[in-house]
């Protein structure tokens, strides 16, 4: 196991989540865990950064044999038209936090392409997704297998406006209903990872996230409550192992969260009239008149600023960025998207100084 940020040099035969990495360079992200599997006259260089090292985990415990099973279910699954219509097949992870649902979702995704299957991957952790920036959704079509979800390119997005799904749930369930339905015909598999929000309300939550997607089957790992929830529904509920060998420190979690916002945020300053400005939150339009008698704080000038924000066009979530004046008819937004004709608000605003987001509502 090699925890990043780390460089690892692999002189021979290696998997990393049933990728082929024999012979490659590997780099490995700060706070991101992969299991190698070298083959037995493997070598591993391994430099570690600050923070990073490197441990032997026993296979039942760590790596992908202890997934074989479930990767077998999935293998399974096959696509069929029904009337003239490809017909996906759809597979849902849950579990709490920490126990391996983006890993495992990408060995399932590579698997699905050694089977000569194309998966499609949708990230509905709105708090620590990797394919979309916090308080989004994102979705991405693979062809090539993969080590670590964070190097693949989304194409389809969704924005929710909050890093927590507490008081969003039913927005997040009617938004990864969308952004599948918009995969459907692009695939064999799609793979929906989840957040893992588990606890008090979690388990209700998960239920309202089942019936919106309605999956062909729900992996759960580790967790009991979870997988007596889902039993007796109309999907196949598969229980998995979950690995466990690092729980992310809150800081590891703040600098990762912080990454992926400036990631997807840009460096260039767009300037739009805010005549022809929608705003949106919660699936409710306002219009630039309400800027002057807000009915909401999202729109009240001092929250506006620095709020870090989604940003669409023809009705489809094309970008995001930052706020970063508004006035004079004018607002001015952080951002490398060009074009764009409506704003979804959210509850976080980025402060530079500080590697946290603020919630304003």
């Amino acid at each position: 196991m090699v925890k990043g940020p780390a460089t690892v040099v692999v002189d021979g035969e290696c998997h990393v989540l049933g990728s082929n990495v024999s012979g490659r360079t590997v780099k490995v992200r700060p706070g991101k865990v992969l299991p190698f599997e070298p083959l037995k006259g493997c070598r591993l260089r391994v430099k570690l950064g600050r923070g990073g090292r490197m441990w032997r985990a026993p296979p039942e415990e760590a790596g992908v044999s202890m997934w074989h099973d479930v990767a077998r279910h999935i293998t399974m699954l096959r696509s069929s038209n029904n009337n003239n219509r490809k017909s996906i097949a759809v597979v849902m992870l849950a579990g709490d936090s920490d126990t391996g649902k983006s890993t495992l979702t990408t060995y399932l995704a590579n698997v699905a392409i050694g089977h000569e299957l194309t998966p499609c991957i949708i990230d509905g952790d709105i708090g620590q997704g990797d394919l979309a920036p916090p308080a989004g959704i994102g979705a991405v079509v693979l062809s090539e297998p993969l080590t670590d979800l964070r190097d693949a390119c989304a194409t389809l997005y969704e924005f929710i406006g909050s890093t927590s799904p507490v008081g969003f749930e039913h927005v997040v369930a009617r938004k990864l209903r969308s952004i599948l339905e918009r995969t459907m015909l692009l695939g064999d598999i799609c793979i929906v990872n989840t957040d893992g929000y588990t606890r008090d309300g979690g388990v209700q939550y998960k239920l309202v996230l089942a019936d919106a997607i309605k999956p062909d089957v729900i992996i759960c790992l580790e967790n009991s409550i979870l997988l007596n929830a889902f039993q007796g529904g109309p999907w196949k509920v598969v229980s998995a192992r979950g690995s466990r060998q690092v729980v992310k420190t809150r800081f590891e979690r703040r600098s990762r969260r912080l990454d992926q916002f400036l990631r997807h945020v840009g460096n260039g300053v767009i300037s739009a009239d805010l005549s022809l400005i929608k705003f949106i939150y919660l699936d409710r339009l306002f219009s630039p008149s309400e800027l002057d008698n807000p009915p909401i704080v999202q729109l009240e000038p001092e929250n506006m600023a620095r709020m870090f924000v989604g940003l669409g066009s023809t009705g489809l979530v094309v970008g995001f960025g930052v706020i970063v004046r508004i006035g004079s008819g004018k607002i001015e937004i952080q951002t490398d998207v060009a074009h764009f004709d409506r704003i979804y608000l959210s509850n976080i605003r980025l402060v530079s100084d500080m590697p946290v987001e603020i919630r304003i509502a």
